[in-house]
């Protein structure tokens, strides 16, 4: 069972949107009530690392904790969603699936990633 602090850390850890460097800082933190979270922070600051070094700065990418939770149900690690602007539809998506191959591969781990383009929506952000 959790005890009500893990519990609480949780609750926030999923009500977390912003920026990816502001959400970083908070889930660090929370890394002191569940230090179990400790690697996805890692991999999270790894994440955010590797765009730097293509030129990117992730802080100021938007983040939040709970998408996906509903409609991206196969993928089991990072997901994304790219948008022109806010409140536009969703140009792409995808995540990471590789419970879903290990698990139709009995067995076999096959780390994957995947994603679709929706056309229709690049085309039209691309014209405002």
């Amino acid at each position: 069972a959790l005890c009500k602090h893990e519990v609480s850390a949780i609750d926030a850890i999923l009500n977390l949107k912003g920026s990816m460097g502001t959400a970083l800082t908070r889930i660090k933190s929370l890394c002191k009530k569940i230090g179990g979270i400790r690697p996805a922070a890692d991999r999270m600051e790894s994440r955010m690392d590797a765009f730097a070094s293509a030129g990117i700065d992730a802080s100021k990418l938007r983040f939040e904790a709970s998408y996906g939770r509903t409609t991206l149900e196969y993928y089991d690690g990072f997901v994304f969603g790219f948008f022109a602007d806010e409140g536009s539809p969703l140009v792409a998506s995808g995540g990471r699936y590789d419970y879903l191959t290990e698990t139709l591969g009995n067995g076999r781990k096959c780390p994957a990633v995947g994603g679709i383009v929706r056309p229709e929506n690049a085309v039209s952000a691309g014209r405002h």
